[in-house]
């Protein structure tokens, strides 16, 4: 182990790791920035050998380094008062954007796609549930607004402790502070509040979900799995998989009223063809099968409309609602009738002085958003194992 005196005395408020050649970034409460490079010994044999260079100060801004986030050679230093970019190896810095803020606001890269050759983005959280767009050098592209679109209901974890519930019912918009932002899958970022975890599609300016996960204290991100420490110490895990392969799991574990109710709460996910060719109409027959009439009999009864609501996958609907859900979203009504919803999108810039609105994201165009990314990375809806302590348990996050 070797320790470095360079912020003895300070306490440090950010970390940042540069895996390519094994550097550290370290940023404490008084804004100082530095860099601890370590070389491992390929010649060890019991163990590797770490040998640690001397601690590189790479520059001090003007209030507590608030998040650090590396990509590519550039350094992004978010304090109290603005953000900051570094190129470290010209070690030349830039103020991003003209307005300072007061308090704890994130910002994070968000790589661009090899495929298409573009270059990476930068997100710096705003006052007012808002997020500046910044390219790569530095400059603000846009600011999108999120106020207004936070106004959705939360989706419910679902866990072992508790049966789910969801309100369709819309609140009231939310002017957050985003203390931290995290770049997740292809198209998301991620940052939470005291009340919950929040998932954006930032270039669409589009809320993906908002669930209540209350007193997180920070976040780690590894693919599609979020590691959470809470202000009281514990570490929750959270899995994000599809509706589909969360009921499988259910069922595989024998949790038929779990099972169920995540089925009949969340029918139109379980209803689209993608989920049918693993959640058939012959599974929720059996998983109908092992619920004791006398105390699920409502449950039941739920179950069998979702089954009657079942077509055969190559049916004249199915066809016609493949056709509709390639152009335009749509939701199925009780009634078997297609409701049709047109997406609406916006755009403005140039900082703070134009805000960007955008509509809320209906079920099914969050459900066609996460459609275009990878299954093994973040499905088209989410939820996910939790585990606390040793104990484990099922929870779901799921895209309405």
């Amino acid at each position: 182990m070797y320790v470095s005196s360079e912020h003895k005395g300070r306490r440090v408020t950010a970390l940042c790791w540069d895996t390519a050649i094994l550097r550290v970034f370290v940023g404490d409460h008084a804004g100082k920035v530095s860099a601890i490079k370590l070389n491992t010994s390929k010649q060890a044999k019991a163990a590797a050998a770490f040998v640690m260079f001397p601690v590189q100060t790479i520059t001090t801004v003007d209030s507590c380094v608030v998040q650090l986030d590396y990509l590519d050679g550039r350094l992004l230093i978010s304090s109290l008062t603005r953000s900051f970019l570094c190129d470290t190896e010209r070690e030349k810095f830039w103020k991003i954007g003209n307005k300072e803020r007061d308090g704890e606001y994130g910002a994070c890269f968000f790589p661009g796609r090899c495929s298409g050759g573009q270059q990476p983005l930068i997100y710096c959280a705003r006052p007012g549930s808002r997020m500046w767009e910044v390219n790569f050098d530095g400059e603000v592209i846009s600011t999108h607004q999120f106020k207004k679109l936070l106004s959705l209901p939360p989706l419910p974890v679902i866990t072992l402790r508790s049966e789910p519930q969801y309100d369709h019912t819309a609140g009231s918009s939310q002017s957050l502070s985003f203390p931290k932002l995290l770049h997740l899958s292809e198209h998301c970022v991620l940052t939470w509040t005291e009340r919950g975890i929040y998932i954006f599609i930032p270039q669409n300016v589009q809320v993906l979900l908002w669930s209540e996960v209350k007193d997180i204290q920070d976040v780690a991100v590894c693919r599609n799995e979020l590691f959470c420490l809470h202000l009281n110490g514990k570490v929750s895990h959270l899995s994000l998989i599809s509706v589909e392969r969360c009921v499988e799991r259910l069922l595989r574990r024998g949790l038929w009223n779990l099972a169920a109710r995540t089925c009949c709460l969340f029918q139109n996910s379980v209803i689209a063809s993608r989920a049918r060719k693993t959640l058939t109409a012959d599974k929720l027959e059996h998983l109908k099968s092992q619920l004791d009439h006398g105390t699920y009999n409502d449950l039941i009864s739920q179950l069998e409309e979702l089954i009657l609501k079942f077509e055969p996958l190559d049916s004249a609907c199915s066809s016609r609602r493949s056709s509709i859900s390639s152009h335009e979203s749509f939701s199925i009504l009780d009634s078997g009738i297609y409701r049709i919803i047109s997406s609406r999108r916006g755009s403005q810039s140039d900082e703070d002085s134009c805000s960007l609105h955008s509509q809320t994201l209906s079920e099914d165009e969050r459900f066609k958003e996460f459609t275009s990314q990878q299954e093994e990375d973040l499905p088209d809806q989410c939820c996910g194992s939790h585990g606390n302590e040793g104990d484990e348990c099922v929870c779901c996050w799921f895209l309405m």
